[in-house]
């Protein structure tokens, strides 16, 4: 087995309406969700992310912080892989705003209020 690209564990099966996928950046594992979307299909591209662009990071994770396919929305470092956003630049304030504003999409793809 190649630990470097697979996992050790066995597949876990789990049933959600809505998943928010952080999966981060780099590495085997980084951006895993969309990766995996990719892979089956669901989006044309997963550009990665560009250069380290503090002027312009932290706005853009949190606009693009969006539901990419119908269930699943995206959030923090996974949205610079998605769009081709700047890396490095988001620093905890725009992974806050990002996670929040995620968890309200999700809460309204649930049709519950967001409160």
């Amino acid at each position: 087995m190649n630990h470097d690209t697979q996992s050790c564990m066995d597949p876990n099966v789990v049933e959600a309406r809505v998943v928010v996928s952080s999966c981060g950046h780099d590495g085997p594992f980084g951006a895993s969700g969309v990766k995996r979307l990719k892979a089956i299909g669901m989006i044309d591209h997963v550009p990665g992310m560009k250069a380290l662009d503090m002027n312009t990071a932290e706005d853009a994770i949190v606009r693009l912080t969006r539901e990419v396919v119908p269930g699943m929305i995206v959030t923090g470092m996974e949205v610079a892989e998605i769009d081709g956003a700047p890396r490095m630049g988001p620093t905890f304030g725009a992974m806050m705003i990002s996670g929040q504003k995620a968890a309200h999409l999700a809460l309204k793809a649930l049709g519950r209020p967001n409160g």
